[in-house]
């Protein structure tokens, strides 16, 4: 018996690494939200599950395999891109799965300390532009990059490539709408490429087109209605430009006006509403988010908040796990105190007291 079943038993199945990009969970918040927001339903889709650990590990694979398949991506070429951080770190996990070379390009600014440390470890090399020069700069030295050796290097684009809003299309959306089976009134999320919005919002759109986009800006750097950027701590979102896939053509809107088929309204939230939301997610909720997940919540809760969201369901995207944003003024506040209590080198002494520190 024991031959016969071995014999007629189908061989196991594994999936590679990369292959678990995707079918994040979406889960349902209620202990942080306000009375009045509990009469609508808020789902958050949980990017961070993702193995690189945020949603742009989606449009890594994708813009990557893309390139393979169409033979713009050659074994041998290195990998090159320009980003605020996430985007690197999954292009610089997808190649180091894949075997390429990549060179992540970023700014010199603090909040890249895990970004550096992660791209790192995974191989990948790191340049660091002048922080003054921003998102611009980065892409100026990625250009520059790129067009000193066409042949050597393949530049991914993640603010020009369609493969971007495509990964979102072909998976974001659809995720959403099996998990919800079709009920989701609100998309909620924030523009850093504006590939997800679009590619997430055009999918849902399609099937039910009363589904309202909303798109979410930094306070501080709201330059899709107009408004000139200045810095800003919502890591992610909120680069100083405006986003190529919204069809704008490098214009902001006017009145705050919606984008047809694509925005339904233009929201916003501040630094410290960013970092007051994503602690209330962790300690309420036990659900430990990043900056721009934090500005999510924010608005998700305010349009939960009002009459008209009486009986709906808002969506939002958690784009990656909190724990990678030590360097943030998230963590300012446990880093102070974690640093008092642990102090280098320990006190090694066997006669003091046994609880040296109690943090509450």
């Amino acid at each position: 018996m024991g031959g016969t079943m071995t014999k007629f038993c189908a061989e196991p199945q594994y999936p590679t690494y990369l292959e678990t990009i995707g079918k994040t969970p979406l889960v349902k918040v209620d202990r942080m939200l306000p009375e009045e927001a509990k009469h609508a339903t808020v789902l958050v889709k949980l990017e961070m599950q993702n193995p690189g650990g945020s949603i742009k590990d989606r449009i890594a694979l994708n813009m990557i395999e893309s390139a393979e398949r169409s033979g713009k991506l050659k074994p041998g070429m290195t990998v090159v891109e320009g980003t605020s951080g996430n985007t690197g770190i999954g292009i610089a996990m997808v190649c180091a799965a894949k075997g390429y070379k990549c060179i992540i390009i970023m700014p010199q600014v603090p909040a890249m300390l895990e970004r550096v440390m992660i791209i790192r470890q995974f191989g990948g090399h790191v340049h660091l532009t002048a922080a003054g020069k921003g998102i611009k700069g980065v892409l100026e030295q990625y250009e520059k990059l790129i067009a000193s050796a066409p042949d050597n290097y393949f530049g991914t684009a993640q603010f020009t490539n369609l493969d971007n809003p495509d990964a979102h299309i072909k998976t974001t959306g659809p995720e959403i709408w099996e998990a919800t089976k079709g009920r989701v009134d609100y998309f909620v999320h924030g523009i850093g490429t504006g590939g997800c919005i679009r590619g997430t919002g055009e999918y849902l759109k399609r099937l039910k087109p009363s589904v309202k986009v909303i798109a979410i800006e930094p306070t501080e750097a709201r330059v899709h209605i107009g408004a000139p950027p200045k810095p800003h701590p919502i890591v992610g979102i909120g680069a100083g430009i405006v986003t190529h896939f919204l069809g704008l053509e490098g214009k902001p809107v006017e009145n705050e006006a919606p984008l047809p088929g694509i925005i339904d309204e233009w929201a916003h939230a501040s630094g410290d509403e960013c970092v007051a939301f994503a602690k209330r997610a962790a300690e309420l909720e036990g659900i430990m988010c990043g900056p721009s997940a934090g500005a999510a919540l924010k608005v998700a809760t305010d349009i939960a908040s009002r009459p008209e969201a009486k009986g709906k369901t808002i969506v939002v995207i958690l784009a990656s796990h909190g724990i990678r944003y030590t360097a943030h003024p998230l963590w300012a506040e446990v880093k102070k105190e974690a640093a008092a209590a642990l102090p280098a080198p320990p006190n090694m002494d066997k006669d003091i007291e046994l609880v040296q520190a109690r943090l509450s």
